[in-house]
């Protein structure tokens, strides 16, 4: 279809240079239920958690996320921690923060946007976990007393907002990271406090906190997360104009990393639409900080499959938990550097990055490796849309479109397909891996010559007139053989070899 609407002339092609220095990224907000630039397109987020920097872990390398760009992931959720950013009270380790500026610099080298995520897990290192310093729970004896302890205690959530507003002073300027994460999966143990109490405390901490960052930086979205656990749907909307609602998916108890999956997709989207339907409530964008399966489970390559095909249905923004390297739970590279295909097969998508028209329909494809996406238009005015082609593809990719004019070009620095559509009342636009024999069209312009299906076309128009002048020549000359021509035989034998 595309190569014969380049014949037509309908399709402009080129491809643009590489870029040698990564510029900085748009600025990104929330706006209704979508994440738009400051230009006012909007834009789908699809990534990563890259974990580590919140437990000590710091062997992070630009090759890691050189590697999530080439699979075309435009994000990256990054978890830290207060016990590092504050190890003593009062005092900021900037030590710990030149390790995160490093990443972020990485991060925008390779064109993703940054999640800052404040993490925790089993509520801090006191607890055999990470996320809170231990000078803030030194007075508990457990976890769910130390949780407890900090949603009831103001002043603790004080020095909390006090080290937010520190980093947001630091970052305000930094457009490659879209939003602050305030704290992750927030939850109490509900036989120690009221789960009414729990939620109002929770809305109160998130203000606070979200007030703290505005005295100092009001570009950057605030991201928060619902209670972990339940409690969804009474939950309160923080007050923010550039506010993002997070929420994580580990439906059926993935979140072990050995659960697996029974194939029921409706249970998956039943799980979604908790965080979707609030998000609509609230009208703000929903992103998924979270959903993840191990690896080694049961089904791990269709429990992704099938949420990804709810998040391009919905048209979600996503990271997965996470990018490591294990043999059997979360991670996206085995204990060697493999990549593992089960997951990576799911996730590793063509798909609209950014459009300026929201679309009616987005579907991919995995088996095809085919992306379609549909828009109905219904003013005047062109559609302009950006397309992530994961470069693990090899660039192997051919454009169909039914609009009736169209004009694309592409970005080998980013990997990215720019299209422009027009036609009233809207149309399809599909992109697709190709078979490897078919030539790619990121290789800049290209004479009409040079397409084989020209080619191949030219030879059977040639064929076929060939072919009705031997019918005339015998009929005025029956005595002279078809292959007694020197010249006929001679281009028969061209055009045949």
């Amino acid at each position: 279809m595309v190569t014969f609407l380049l014949m037509l002339g309908a399709f402009s092609m080129k491809a643009l240079p590489a870029s040698s220095q990564a510029a900085d990224l748009p600025w990104l907000k929330a706006y209704g239920r979508w994440i738009i630039d400051e230009m006012g397109n909007l834009v789908l987020l699809r990534g990563a958690d890259y974990s580590g920097m919140e437990f000590g872990w710091f062997d992070h390398s630009e090759d890691d996320f050189r590697r999530m760009g080439n699979w075309g992931f435009d994000a990256v959720r990054l978890p830290i921690a207060w016990s590092y950013v504050e190890p003593r009270e009062g005092q900021y380790d900037n030590s710990y923060l030149e390790r995160v500026d490093r990443v972020i610099t990485w991060c925008k080298n390779s064109h993703l946007y940054v999640i800052l995520d404040m993490h925790q897990w089993n509520w801090a290192p006191k607890y055999q976990g990470n996320g809170l310093p231990d000078w803030a729970v030194a007075q508990y004896s457990d976890q769910e007393k130390a949780k407890v302890g900090f949603f009831t205690n103001r002043t603790i959530q004080d020095q909390f907002s006090n080290m937010w507003r520190y980093l947001a002073n630091r970052y305000k300027n930094e457009s490659t990271i879209f939003a602050y994460d305030i704290f992750n999966e927030p939850n109490v143990d509900y036989s120690l406090m009221n789960e009414g109490a729990f939620l109002e405390g929770l809305h109160s901490f998130y203000q606070m906190a979200v007030d703290h960052i505005r005295e100092v930086d009001s570009r950057h979205a605030v991201m928060i997360e619902p209670p972990w656990g339940g409690g969804i749907e009474a939950w309160a909307r923080v007050d923010d104009t550039n506010l993002v609602l997070s929420t994580h998916l580990y439906t059926e108890g993935t979140w072990d990393g050995k659960t697996g999956y029974d194939g029921d997709s409706g249970k998956l989207e039943a799980d979604f639409l908790l965080g979707y339907n609030l998000s609509l409530k609230w009208h703000v964008p929903l992103v998924i900080g979270e959903f993840g399966v191990g690896s080694a489970a049961t089904k791990a390559h269709e429990w992704t499959r099938d949420f990804m095909n709810i998040f391009d249905k919905y048209i979600i923004s996503t990271c997965w938990w996470s990018y490591w390297r294990d043999d059997d739970s979360f991670g996206l590279l085995t204990s060697k550097g493999e990549e593992k295909e089960n997951l990576l097969s799911a996730l590793v998508r063509i798909y609209p990055c950014q459009f300026n028209w929201t679309p009616e329909r987005l579907h991919y494809d995995i088996y095809m490796n085919v992306s379609e996406t549909l828009w109905h238009l219904n003013k005047a005015g062109d559609i302009v849309v950006v397309f992530k082609v994961p470069s693990r593809m090899g660039g192997n990719f051919s454009i169909s479109s039914n609009f009736s004019s169209t004009s694309f070009s592409f970005d080998e620095g980013t990997s990215e397909v720019h299209v422009i559509l027009h036609g009233h009342g809207g149309g399809y636009v599909e992109i697709g891996q190709r078979p490897s024999e078919y030539q790619t069209i990121n290789t800049g312009p290209k004479s009409i010559i040079q397409n084989p299906i020209f080619i191949a076309s030219l030879t059977l128009n040639i064929a076929l007139l060939l072919t009705i002048i031997a019918l005339r020549y015998r009929r005025t000359r029956p005595q002279s053989p078809l292959n007694s021509s020197p010249l006929v035989a001679n281009i028969l034998a061209r055009v045949q070899g």
